[in-house]
């Protein structure tokens, strides 16, 4: 999830749009522009009202099945890391996304996210396989040093429209 948010913000999209106002004062146009270049980034998602949800049911099941794979592989405090990144960035995607396309339901969200990530997994074999471990010693870091600038961009950029994460 936070890795596609960095790409937003690596657009450069929101800044621009964006210098000082309180939270969601955008104009429509703003607004369009912003939820566009969020679900342009998920392949198969159009790019009408409540795309947004639909990019965060996938970023979140992403984070989850990267979370439970961690875990699975005997990587617990990596996987508290991204857990703990999960929780600290998700409040301030879920109001980034609502101010510029429909209200998010996080719990609605996340439940289904979950019930994917429960399917997926059920298909892959029991434990951890030595090339998962291999791909999830490789991986951690990257995801997790991700993680940590995406909760950084986020949050100055909450700071700069006026978006709390409660």
């Amino acid at each position: 999830m936070i890795s596609r948010l960095t790409a937003v913000l690596a657009l450069g999209l929101f800044p621009s749009l964006c210098s000082g106002a309180v939270a969601c004062t955008l104009n429509e146009i703003q607004k369009t522009d912003m939820r566009v270049g969020i679900c342009r980034q998920q392949v198969g998602i159009a790019t009408g009202y409540a795309c947004t949800s639909l990019v965060m049911r996938s970023q979140v099941a992403d984070q989850f099945e990267q979370i439970q794979l961690a875990r699975r592989c005997g990587f617990n405090a990596e996987a508290d890391k991204l857990d703990r990144f999960y929780k600290a960035t998700t409040p301030f995607v879920v109001k980034l996304y609502g101010c510029v396309d429909t209200a998010i339901d996080r719990a609605d969200v996340e439940k289904k996210a979950q019930e994917e990530v429960d399917k997926s997994l059920t298909k892959l074999p029991a434990g951890c396989p030595a090339d998962l471990k291999e791909k999830m010693t490789k991986r951690l870091p990257k995801l997790i040093e991700t993680d940590q600038k995406s909760l950084h961009d986020i949050q100055a950029l909450a700071t700069q429209i006026g978006l709390t994460g409660d």
